[in-house]
């Protein structure tokens, strides 16, 4: 794919679409997969011979590790669940110019479910860096909090998740994915300077 034939118009699509799914897996109800993403958390915990237990309190879903230095209760809400970034993946990919359907819903469950197993693991870092003094970390921080951990793995997790996500996706399923993101700033940048003239 080459810089000219991408028009300023299938920029503004592209992005529109993204905005567009974004917004829609951040009104969708979400308990569900809150629920799903506590009850997977604390079973890969208790897989490991931790104590965790996760369950539904006056409409919200809880976490909890125990048995470690200090328990941990954590409230597990529709961002912690990884549910929007779905709507990232979407926005990714649906607008996509040439790739047929299939492929694009072959990159969009593997993109998906990529993210959603990646964040259960973000969760049981968190939780479990916050109950269990872990050095290095337990050189630096003496009595952490959630928020000492959260904030960091969750922009880590971020970060590299996608980047890996819109790698195996490009690489595997849908290298149009890459020429696309590669081609677009270029893209942008001549489509404006013919708007200009």
């Amino acid at each position: 794919m080459e810089a000219q034939e991408v028009t300023l118009r299938d920029i503004l699509v592209y992005f529109g679409a993204l905005f567009l799914f974004y917004e829609f897996f951040m009104i969708v109800p979400s308990q569900w997969i809150e629920l799903l993403t506590a009850q997977l958390s604390t079973w890969a915990l208790n897989a490991l011979g931790l104590m965790a237990d996760y369950g539904l309190r006056y409409g919200f879903v809880w976490m909890t590790l125990t048995g470690g230095v200090r328990p941990v209760m954590v409230y597990i809400i529709r961002e912690c669940t990884a549910f929007h970034v779905w709507g990232i993946i979407m926005g990714l990919i649906l607008p996509l110019k040439g790739p047929e359907l299939a492929r694009k819903l072959k990159a969009i469950a593997f993109g998906g479910t990529f993210i959603f197993v990646m964040n259960i693991t973000r969760i049981m870092v968190t939780v479990y860096l916050t109950g269990y003094d872990v050095p290095p970390f337990s050189w630096f921080f003496t009595n952490p909090t959630v928020e000492t951990y959260h904030y960091p793995v969750s922009f880590a997790y971020g970060v590299i998740g996608i980047a890996v996500v819109v790698y195996l996706i490009n690489e595997y399923i849908m290298p149009e994915l890459g020429e696309f993101l590669i081609v677009m700033p270029d893209a942008l940048v001549s489509n404006l300077k013919n708007l200009r003239k």
